[in-house]
This record gives C-alpha cells, structure tokens and sequence, in this order.
C-alpha cells in the first residue's frame, strides 16, 4: 500500500513539474506574458527607448508614432531560452511606464530579449524586423 501512495504522489509531483515548465517554454505574446493585458495603449503613459550609444528617446503617448509602436510590440511572440542574453551584442533598452510601474526590457540584435533576468526569444523574425525600422523611426 505504502508502496503505491509513494507512486502517486511521485506520479503527481512529476506531473505538476512537467506542466510548469511546459507553460513556461512555450510560444507566448511579449505584452501578454509580460504585461499581462490586451489593452496595453490604455495602460502605458510613456517608452523610453536607450540605445547603444546611450541617446534615450521617449515616446509620449499623444505621439503619432505611439500606436504603430504598440501595435508591433503586441505582434512580437517570444519564447523562454536558456540561450544567454550577451551585452556586447545589446541593441537597445525599452523602459515602459505602465500602471504605475517602470519595466525595463532589454534586446539584443539576435532578437533575444530579457526581462527579470529571464531570456527569450522572439520567434516570428520578420515582425522582429519590422519592430525594429519603427524603433529606428521613432527615435530619429
């Protein structure tokens, strides 16, 4: 008897283990995962945006450029790695002013990106690029 209690509960704890780490390496949404919303515009007050050389450029939220912006950092999916984030191919910094709280996420030119010490992955490329020519127009 003892012996099958012991299995289930082996059996159990297998399984909770499993599911965590197969919902935290799994395909997800940058501003889902991380912000937790859908409604993002509504909730972000300004982005600054830092650059290698160190120029910060903010983004008000009346700004023409602040919707497309969003819109392309919603399309961006990202998967947790365990790929290292390196500095020295660091892109650009987004510190994000949302519900009264600052975020800092960091991209590298690989289109790895970290967040609370945490690296991911952006998975759709092509929506990686066109993120990044709307970074290059906002902050000209």
């Amino acid at each position: 008897m003892k012996k099958k209690i012991k299995f289930f509960i082996a059996l159990f704890l297998i399984a909770m283990v499993s599911l965590y780490f197969f919902n935290e390496y799994k395909t997800k949404y940058l501003v889902q995962d991380i912000f937790d919303t859908d409604s993002l515009a509504e909730e972000t007050h300004d982005i600054s945006i830092i650059d290698i050389e160190r120029n910060v450029k903010t983004i008000k939220k009346d700004s023409t450029i602040f919707p497309t912006f969003i819109n392309s950092l919603k399309k961006l999916e990202i998967k947790r790695t365990s790929s290292k984030f390196y500095y020295t191919e660091f892109r650009f910094s987004m510190i994000i002013y949302h519900n009264n709280a600052l975020h800092n996420i960091d991209i590298n030119e690989n289109g790895l990106v970290n967040f609370n010490h945490k690296t991911y992955e952006i998975q759709n490329k092509q929506s990686f690029e066109d993120f990044l020519e709307i970074v290059k127009k906002s902050t000209q």
